[in-house]
């Protein structure tokens, strides 16, 4: 095990816990065989950043879509490195292109995945230590 837990979440990406950290880290593949994949990690102590973000970077999305024309293209930066897309790959995206989010729905899926992320973080931390 070698001091550290892994899981899957829902949403994506994978929960990982050392008994002194945890993260939460994403695998984004390239679009074929020639493009390396992209990976993003979000440690523990920025996660309740990331919460707010992906809420205000979603409430500007949704402002946005109502102001772009129809077949409209339009990207910007949001916080904490993440992209508001209209268009392509249309939503907020963690980073670039990659997972937008674009639904209410799809955007709760995320911060509950979070959210349980940090409860499961520290009870698989007491786990770990007692091992």
């Amino acid at each position: 095990m070698n001091g550290q837990y892994s899981e899957k979440l829902s949403s994506g990406g994978e929960l990982i816990v050392s008994i002194s950290e945890w993260h939460i880290k994403y695998y984004f593949p390239g679009p074929d065989l020639r493009y390396n994949g992209t990976f993003v990690t979000i440690s523990g102590k920025e996660i309740d950043k990331y919460i707010v973000a992906w809420q205000h970077n979603f409430d500007k999305y949704l402002q946005l879509k109502e102001t772009i024309p129809a077949n409209g293209k339009f990207d910007t930066a949001g916080e904490m490195g993440m992209t508001i897309r209209i268009g392509w790959c249309e939503g907020v995206c963690l980073r670039s292109y990659h997972m937008p989010i674009c639904t209410r729905s799809k955007l709760e899926q995320v911060v509950h995945d979070y959210e349980q992320a940090k409860v499961r973080a520290k009870k698989l931390q007491v786990l770990l230590q007692s091992i």
